[in-house]
């Protein structure tokens, strides 16, 4: 004999359904005998406990006890005579009530999630509305706009004052040849980086740099520089002893 433990349930079909899957039985091919049995054990328990028994569940033990008995009547011998299954109807019910409670329970699923937001009621904007109306004649196309606005910065750089700074020259290329120079008298080559202690104005760097480029020109110096990114070095050209 099946335990029965009493719960709550919303009818005799909510009922079957629990049984149908306490005893792991298919819904398609119920087992009626064990099935009523244990739908029987559960309104016996009621009773023994003076729990009022709901009609409908009275009818479909009555209902349970007709299919069972159906089903124990002989079959007919003709091969060809189809015989409806007496447990259709209450299969399609089944099913239909199980739908019904997976559709409620998702329902409340996202009732539950509902809950967590706050809707704000729409905000009467009416005092804010005027009787303008929009004129597409009036409007300006957005290239139109951007021309306006490169004339208005182009007329404002052309009137805004430009200022020149004019400087002495502090450091001449012929200063930086002789550095040059000086440097290859103690060495036969350097590296170009060694000129610099990086805190020099950029003009000096850039005033080193063509003074190497012309005296390459000339011969004084070759530069060299092994792989891309590396140092570059100067070396003695052909013509550094001319210029000594």
């Amino acid at each position: 004999m099946y335990e029965v433990k009493l719960d709550a349930f919303n009818g005799p079909l909510d009922l079957l359904l629990h049984l149908i899957q306490k005893i792991e039985i298919d819904i398609y091919d119920i087992p009626m005998k064990a099935l009523t049995e244990q739908y029987m054990q559960y309104i016996h328990t009621m009773n023994q406990l003076e729990i009022n028994v709901a009609s409908e569940y009275l009818v479909m033990a009555s209902e349970l006890l007709m299919i069972k008995s159906k089903m124990l009547l002989p079959q007919a011998d003709e091969e060809d005579a189809i015989e409806e299954d007496p447990r259709d109807d209450l299969v399609g019910r089944l099913i239909e009530y199980q739908n019904y409670k997976e559709y409620t329970e998702f329902l409340n699923e996202r009732k539950a999630e509902r809950a967590y937001y706050y809707s704000k009621h729409p905000t009467d904007l009416t005092h804010l509305e005027t009787n303008e109306t929009w004129d597409s004649n009036n409007t300006i196309d957005l290239t139109e706009l951007i021309i306006a606005y490169q004339k208005v910065k182009n007329r404002v750089e052309f009137q805004t004052p430009k200022t020149v700074e004019i400087r002495k020259e502090t450091f001449t290329i012929q200063q930086a040849t002789t550095q040059v120079t000086d440097r290859l008298k103690k060495h036969e080559s350097f590296n170009f980086f060694s000129l610099f202690n990086f805190t020099e104005p950029i003009e000096m760097v850039v005033t080193h740099f063509l003074a190497i480029l012309e005296m390459s020109k000339s011969g004084i110096v070759n530069i060299e520089q092994p792989q891309s990114f590396d140092d570059i070095n100067i070396l003695r050209g052909v013509n550094y002893g001319v210029a000594r």
